[in-house]
């Protein structure tokens, strides 16, 4: 009976990481193994088109020194902190909108709708984009036949465009956490307050607002790090003037430079660790 109990005790004890072993191994595969990579490759020179293997800070000193990268990292901190606030303040409304639906079907319809963009290719929706903020496009013709604007405006090979493209695409990530934390909520602490006295922005200052901070925490933290990582959008309605770090470590990476497209992608991974770190912190805090 004793050995019986133990085997049983022994298997609950083995069963969760039999079922975590798929998964780790597949992160020591495609993960863990990449990044030791970059750490190797990050040591070597890159020298008049070849692969140096030879020990040396060089990549790593020209890289944290050079003022170009540091406005390099810059830009690319500012893309994803704009991105993720005018996400955060598109999103949030459409959360809350999205939630005060009395209609299951309409919540599915506008649901679908706001997922939309992740379904379309990122080169297309890119492509969508410059048609529509090129200078005869249909936002400057709607905004000239408004009457609010004379001329066209420029929205597109440069910082604006880039910045509206990835905050549609993002869109997504920023509502449905916001939307998933609303559906928490317990319906009687809204009719409680309104009880009260409250009316509605009281109570939603007092008590949607503060509940739902989860949600919007983690919301940043997923659209912060995937603006982080953002390519194509860059490359193309950057128009060669918006230049990010993912930008460049894919050009070293075309040009065979391994050693600064290493450091470039560590730069990467240690600023979306710090995101999730900072965002885990204030998760903590704002947790009721």
């Amino acid at each position: 009976m004793a050995c019986g109990q133990g085997r049983a005790g022994l298997a609950r004890v083995a069963a969760p990481w039999l079922l975590l072993l798929p998964a780790f191994l597949l992160m020591t595969y495609a993960f863990v193994l990449p990044i030791g990579s970059f750490l190797e490759y990050g040591f070597y020179r890159f020298e008049r088109g070849r692969l140096v293997q030879d020990f040396t800070f060089e990549t790593y000193r020209r890289f944290l020194l050079d003022p170009y990268y540091h406005a390099v990292i810059l830009d690319t901190v500012k893309v994803a902190a704009i991105v993720t606030t005018i996400a955060l303040l598109v999103g949030y409304p459409l959360a809350y909108g999205l939630w005060r639906l009395r209609s299951p079907s309409l919540q599915r319809w506008f649901g679908l709708i706001i997922f939309s963009p992740v379904l379309v290719s990122v080169v297309v929706r890119s492509y969508g984009w410059t048609v529509l903020l090129a200078d005869q496009g249909a936002v400057n013709w709607t905004l000239m036949r408004l009457g609010l604007i004379g001329e066209p405006l420029e929205l597109v090979y440069n910082l604006t465009g880039v910045v509206i493209s990835l905050s549609h695409v993002f869109l997504p990530f920023v509502v449905f956490p916001i939307y998933a934390a609303m559906t928490r909520l317990d319906p009687s602490l809204r009719e409680a307050a309104m009880d009260l006295g409250a009316g509605w922005w009281t109570t939603f200052r007092r008590v949607t607002l503060p509940l739902t901070l989860p949600g919007i925490v983690a919301a940043a933290q997923i659209a912060f790090t995937l603006a982080l990582g953002a390519l194509v959008t860059p490359a193309l309605l950057g128009g060669g003037r918006v230049l990010v770090l993912p930008l460049q470590v894919y050009r070293a990476t075309s040009e065979i430079n391994w050693p600064f497209a290493a450091v470039g992608g560590l730069a990467l991974l240690l600023m979306a660790l710090v995101a999730v770190v900072l965002s885990n912190r204030l998760l903590r805090y704002a947790e009721p």
